[in-house]
């Protein structure tokens, strides 16, 4: 979730910032974050939908279990780097706020996961049944279609 969070904070505040600063005639700044934190969270769900998507249809068996765990552990890799470095896990959540961003942010991303990793398992599920068929008529000798 923090690599996606950062990635996000770069492509908003990094190579869109003049575009966003002349559109909507707002600086960088804490405030422009809470005003663009909807937009943030759309943008973090749809990095973990194609990411819960992935990791269904890669995965050897329980093909939802994988996908929807994508958000959870990536949400996970921050605090554990943190708390191995003797820092708090959670620097910077210090206001209610704050935590009911970070709290939004991890609700969308593991219903975003959970949609794109039932989306993954169907995708699967259907390439598995092409290619059983395919392999069949093969085997009987018949021209494919």
């Amino acid at each position: 979730m923090l690599v996606t969070f950062a990635f996000i904070l770069l492509i908003l505040f990094g190579i869109l910032a003049p575009v966003l600063s002349w559109l909507f005639q707002v600086q960088p700044s804490a405030s422009a974050i809470k005003t663009f934190a909807p937009v943030l969270i759309v943008i973090c769900g749809l990095g973990f939908y194609f990411g819960g998507m992935a990791a269904a249809y890669k995965a050897p068996g329980r093909r939802l279990l994988h996908g929807t765990l994508v958000a959870p552990v990536a949400s996970l890799i921050s605090p554990i780097i943190n708390l191995l470095l003797g820092k708090t896990p959670f620097p910077g959540l210090n206001s209610v706020g704050t935590v009911l961003l970070a709290v939004a942010f991890l609700a969308a991303s593991v219903v975003a996961a959970n949609v794109g990793a039932r989306r993954g398992q169907t995708l699967q599920a259907h390439n598995e049944r092409v290619l059983r068929l395919m392999r069949r008529s093969k085997m009987r000798g018949e021209p494919r279609q």
